[in-house]
């Protein structure tokens, strides 16, 4: 969803619109997700989920265009490890 947005003229438009959609879409659900887990406790008071869903988004498209590119799964599992870090306990 992240590559095919890249290429392509206008005739790819659609294409890019629809995988837009998706990736809108896909981060909605995370950010839904974390709001339950911020209502439920596993996420402290003062996390915001939106930034969260974003933050979760962009580290899932870097990651694919890393792999696209020949990422071991060493290298995309240090990647996610990192990222974990970084999320609020």
């Amino acid at each position: 969803m992240v590559q095919g947005a890249l290429c392509g003229g206008e005739e790819c438009e659609s294409v890019k619109q629809v995988l837009a959609s998706r990736r809108a879409a896909g981060e909605v659900a995370i950010r839904e997700r974390l709001k339950r887990a911020k209502r439920e406790g596993d996420l402290p008071a003062d996390a915001d989920p939106t930034a969260l869903a974003s933050f979760v988004a962009i580290v899932m498209q870097g990651m694919s265009v890393q792999a696209t590119g020949g990422a071991s799964r060493n290298d995309l599992q240090a990647i996610a490890a990192t990222a974990l870090r970084a999320f609020p306990a």
